[in-house]
């Protein structure tokens, strides 16, 4: 989390007078005593909502089925596993209903039939005409429109590169929100993550990406787009700040890390250790596919030598066998961890 942290200094909630802590480019801060959010200029952002949160414990736990799921034959993982964080990040993010109207002109190319006389000689040496069709490439005027009506969000921070994060932030839905209350959440401690990208400056960005998102399908299937224009209309902007939780853990040494959706405590994405006991059962693995795939190969060019179906058939499949072994077995072999969705 130094990424978050760095070049930060701090000022004064313009409602309870605390020290907020305030990175360089924040533009909407939270105060992390009383929970109020203003612009940094101290105006209110209007609509405001929130997911709620599962506590630490319950958090925790999620980790912990997560881990019994996807162990593997490494069974001491769960209880040697040690969590070290246990971090619960309130994510801010801007949304909007964006209704577009383009408009377009362009050219696709068509292949077109065009018939020509032909002068050929016969078997018998006679000369003879003949029609035969042939295929020009044809131009052809596109004149359409697109209409859309999309919920749109985006991440209000320029610099937010926490493990799972994007992953997170596809699944959450705004059917799960309520309208912001800090004394709902403020006993679990949230880490509270300012905003560094405005209102303003968020509805310009979805308009620049709706009108990108129509350009390239109006683009689509035309040799040549000479005219694009689109309106939209942005509206129903809302400030949302949403769950995200991370927990690292320790086994054997190592570090490793787990997303999870801090609204239902369920796990986005892990980090699954590979234990050097799963590497040398998974090179035992790949060696033993190596030599069957070798053997069967060899199974496989007897039976063709000798006409043989059913020598053939085993051979090939020894050898389709065999591939999949060495390719899995190399495979965990050359894998610091594995990478679970959850």
């Amino acid at each position: 989390m130094a990424s978050e942290t760095a070049a930060a200094d701090s000022m004064k909630c313009p409602i309870c007078n605390g020290n907020i802590r305030l990175g360089p480019d924040d533009v909407v801060i939270t105060c992390s005593f009383c929970g109020s959010t203003t612009t940094i200029e101290g105006k209110a952002i209007g609509d405001h909502l929130m997911e709620s949160a599962k506590d630490s414990d319950a958090r925790l736990k999620a980790f912990r089925d997560f881990l019994d799921k996807n162990k593997g034959i490494n069974k001491s993982l769960i209880d040697s596993a040690q969590v070290v964080e246990n971090t619960l990040i309130y994510v801010p993010v801007w949304t909007a209903k964006v209704k577009a109207d383009t408009w377009y002109k362009g050219y696709k190319t068509v292949q077109v039939p065009v018939q020509r006389e032909e002068t050929y000689t016969d078997s018998e040496g006679n000369t003879r005409t003949r029609t035969v069709t042939e295929y020009e490439t044809g131009y052809v005027p596109v004149q359409d429109e697109i209409h859309t009506d999309t919920d749109e969000r985006l991440l209000a921070r320029k610099g937010a590169r926490f493990y799972g994060l994007e992953d997170y932030l596809e699944t959450v839905n705004l059917k799960n929100t309520e309208a912001y209350n800090f004394e709902k959440i403020k006993d679990l401690e949230p880490l509270l993550l300012n905003a560094e990208i405005g209102e303003e400056e968020f509805e310009k960005t979805v308009h620049g990406r709706v009108a990108d998102r129509h350009r390239s399908q109006a683009k689509s299937g035309l040799q040549e787009l000479f005219d694009c224009r689109t309106n939209t209309n942005v509206r129903g902007t809302t400030y949302l700040q949403t769950p995200f939780a991370l927990v690292r853990y320790k086994f054997e040494g190592d570090l490793y890390k787990c997303a999870l959706d801090g609204h239902s405590g369920k796990v986005v994405r892990g980090e699954i250790p590979i234990t050097r006991a799963q590497r040398i059962l998974w090179t035992v693995v790949g060696i033993i596919g190596i030599f069957l795939g070798g053997a069967g190969g060899q199974i496989a060019y007897w039976g063709f030598t000798g006409d043989i179906t059913e020598q053939i058939l085993i051979g090939i499949v020894a050898v389709v066998v065999g591939i999949i072994m060495a390719f899995f077995g190399m495979r965990v072999l050359l894998m610091t961890q594995r990478e679970k969705t959850g």
